[in-house]
Formats: structure tokens, C-alpha cells, sequence
């Protein structure tokens, strides 16, 4: 499979290029122009430009089976307080390119990161968790990634949705799970368990056309 990775200089994007490369993938890395050089060490190459712009994405998706989106709006640091250093709208003007470049190469698999809050899962939160969002910057997130599933849902793509609630950087082996009734919205899933789910999703057709909310054990 050829596999074109965006947002690979992420924590999320780098450990998909190290699994999909460990799995003799070729796999291909979209990131900024002055983004980490590190993703060399497990792509086969490199596209660098601006996520949002169709005139960019389109040629990297020549001749790719499949994508996937690690995107995410940056914060100057991990708490869900701290200023935005991207813009609130990010991950939603880069969905749209990538959505125009894969249906002008014809690409038709695509799965995106998004997270627990985004489209209908926002009213599975209880009100305290959606108290908390509101009062955060997290806000941003849950907003631009509601329109980026939108855009997926009305691209007559193969698309898949993850849905974690929150990541951390544990180690994992195994992939992390769909959500299920009882579990608890405050598990935490690793990003190398979303990374080992992004993998196994990818051939799995009856994960298309869904939003998944995930969780780890």
C-alpha cells in the first residue's frame, strides 16, 4: 500500500510512519516547509507546503492507495487553557484541500483523526465534560473537527473518522478499541495505540462511511 501521511511530523503522524514503514509500506509524508526534518528517517519522501491548499496537496496524492490525517489545531502548550498558535480553523481548510486533491487524483480512502465531542458524540458528553470543553480551547478543536467530518461525510469518499476523547504518549502493542457502553470518557488512549488503529482501519470496509469513538484498556 501507499500510504501519504498528513500531518506526519506530529506525535500521532510520526508513529504512523514508523508502523506503516515497519510493515514495508511505502509511505509518503506531507508536512509544513519548516517542519521537523525527522520524518525523513521512515518516509519514502517528503512533500512540504501549506495543508490548505489544493494547489499543494493535489500533486502529492498522485499515485497514493490511501490517506491518512493526523492534524490537529496547535496550542502553545498541551493544556487545554493555553492561547491557540494555529488557526481555529485549520484542520477543516485542510480536510477541504485534500479532499479536492483526492478526487482529482482519485483517491478514495481516507481516514482522519478527529476527537470525542466532534458531530454527534458532543451530546454523549455529560454536561460537566461539555461545561469544561466550553471554558477551554479545546472548543477550537471539537468545532473545526465537526466541520471537517462534515466535509468527509458529503465527499462521496471512503472515509473513516477516529474518535479518541483525550491521548497521552504511553507505549502500546495493541490497537486501541471502539468505545464501549459503561467506558469511561476519562480514558486516555496512547497515540501509538491510535497510530496501530489508523493501520488496521485503513483495509477494514466496514468502517466506511462511520465515525468510531475509540478507547484503551
Amino acid at each position: 500500500m501507499r500510504l501519504l501521511v498528513f500531518g506526519a511530523s506530529g506525535a500521532t503522524g510520526k508513529e504512523v510512519l514508523r508502523l506503516a514503514s515497519a510493515q514495508v509500506w511505502s509511505v509518503h509524508a506531507f508536512v509544513r516547509a519548516n517542519a521537523d526534518q525527522h520524518v525523513a528517517e521512515f518516509a519514502e519522501r517528503v512533500h512540504r507546503g501549506d495543508l490548505t491548499d489544493p494547489a499543494a496537496t493535489t500533486p502529492a496524492l498522485a499515485g497514493v492507495d490511501a490517506v491518512a490525517v493526523c492534524l490537529g489545531i496547535s496550542r502553545r502548550s498541551r493544556s487545554p487553557f493555553a492561547p491557540l498558535v494555529s488557526p481555529a480553523d485549520l484542520t477543516s481548510r485542510a480536510t477541504a484541500a485534500i479532499v479536492a486533491g483526492m478526487r482529482a487524483q482519485r483517491v478514495r480512502r481516507i481516514v482522519y483523526v478527529s476527537a470525542f465531542g466532534a458531530g454527534d458524540s458532543w451530546g454523549e458528553i455529560p454536561w460537566w465534560g461539555r461545561a469544561f470543553v466550553a471554558g477551554s480551547r479545546v472548543r477550537f478543536s471539537i468545532a473545526d473537527h465537526t466541520r471537517s467530518e462534515a466535509l468527509l461525510a458529503a465527499s462521496g469518499l471512503d472515509w473513516t473518522a477516529l474518535r479518541p476523547m483525550m491521548l497521552d504518549d504511553r507505549p502500546a502493542t495493541q490497537p486501541a478499541r471502539e468505545m464501549r457502553p459503561g467506558d469511561s470518557l476519562l480514558n486516555k488512549v496512547p497515540r501509538a495505540a491510535l497510530a496501530r488503529t489508523i493501520l488496521r482501519v485503513l483495509a477494514d470496509r466496514g468502517s466506511y462511511g462511520r465515525a468510531l469513538p475509540l478507547s484503551a484498556d
